[in-house]
């Protein structure tokens, strides 16, 4: 049991907190004292992603500090006296996260199964749970589980450099995943009461999958430059540095590709790039600029609509035609007023907002 620990415990450490933390954060919560609700499932799920981000990274250090004794020196690896673990430690880096990938999924489909599964079951049969505790089915929590993809993710970007088949892998799961979660949900899950994405989350989803990207970029930069391939296994074995294989391939090459590799390092070809990269950047910001702009024409438009709708309610429960017949029908010829002066402007706006947002 000792040796099953010892080999499998900092899997098991990092998949179980990213299972019984979130509870803890939902528990906290639960009690502090928020003016809006929507507050309080905000902070919850930036304290789960910094969790979910310290684990990863945690582990990721763990891997770095194992695989590279001294802060990454190996310089002292490559002796007869060395074993196979510090001579192919590509191989123990990427056998580590097979290992956290599997050890990951069971914890999945054992939490799966007490929270959902069980938990249904029990509501569902044990009356005195459900009419006397007020025991409910759970609610489908989409922040939390987009939280959870963005874990997985990093697992995933983490391990394709030392195992290309990785994703072959981290498809398989995240198929089986979806199909389990939708499962579970058309049986033991209830809708959510609160909606916390709206249509500007993406921005906030995109974020997080990019600070992930960024942490996985500084793990991976750290091998390469820092640590020598091995010398008994690998692509790279037989050469110092992991760039050297590419060196040489652009030294052997005929003289056009050389000039054109010397010629994109230069500092005019960074400052094109720059500048198409501003441009993109000014053309999406100009449409969705133009968009908000459409988005809050059709809202008041929206509005008028009800207003116009409410009136001839009145209206009709008055079934008067004198006074409050003539102040309800002025009411009317305003909003239709104003109705057609939103069309005269959304029709300008259509060939005009997408230029120039600033004028708007």
């Amino acid at each position: 049991m000792a040796a099953v620990w010892s080999t499998y415990s900092a899997s098991i450490i990092v998949s179980g907190s990213n299972v019984i933390f979130p509870v803890f954060f939902q528990l906290i919560g639960n009690y502090e004292m928020y003016q809006f609700q929507s507050t309080r499932i905000g902070i919850t799920l930036f304290r789960m992603f910094i969790m979910k981000l310290f684990s990863v990274s945690t582990f990721l250090y763990i891997l770095y500090k194992a695989a590279g004794p001294s802060g990454g020196n190996t310089e002292g690896w490559q002796t007869p006296e060395n074993t196979l673990f510090y001579n192919c430690w590509e191989d123990y880096i990427a056998a580590q996260l097979y290992q956290l990938i599997m050890i990951d999924f069971i914890i999945f489909c054992t939490a799966l199964l007490l929270s959902e599964v069980f938990r249904s079951f029990l509501v569902t049969r044990v009356a005195f749970l459900r009419d006397r505790l007020g025991l409910t089915k759970p609610e489908f929590n989409i922040p939390k589980e987009i939280l959870d993809l963005v874990y997985k993710q990093m697992i995933f970007w983490s391990g394709f450099y030392f195992a290309p088949l990785l994703p072959v892998l981290a498809v398989i799961e995240v198929i089986v995943i979806f199909y389990l979660k939708k499962t579970s949900a058309l049986r033991n899950v209830i809708p959510p009461k609160t909606v916390v994405l709206n249509h500007q989350s993406t921005f906030t989803i995109n974020g997080l999958f990019l600070i992930s990207l960024l942490i996985v970029f500084v793990f991976i930069g750290l091998v390469i430059f820092n640590f020598q391939p091995s010398t008994t296994c690998g692509p790279f074995r037989g050469y110092s540095r992991f760039t050297d294989p590419f060196s040489s391939v652009i030294e052997h090459s005929g003289a056009f590709k050389r000039y054109i590799v010397d010629n994109v390092k230069t500092t005019s070809v960074f400052i094109i790039l720059l500048i198409l990269v501003g441009l993109l950047i000014y053309y999406y910001r100009s449409l969705a600029a133009s968009r908000n702009v459409t988005i809050e024409l059709l809202r008041e438009q929206v509005r008028n609509e009800i207003a116009g709708k409410q009136v001839l309610l009145n209206m009709h429960q008055q079934g008067s035609k004198g006074r409050d017949g003539k102040a309800g029908k002025k009411k009317i010829d305003s909003i239709e007023q104003k109705r057609k002066n939103l069309r005269r402007k959304d029709s300008r706006m259509h060939g005009f907002a997408a230029a120039n947002p600033e004028n708007l």
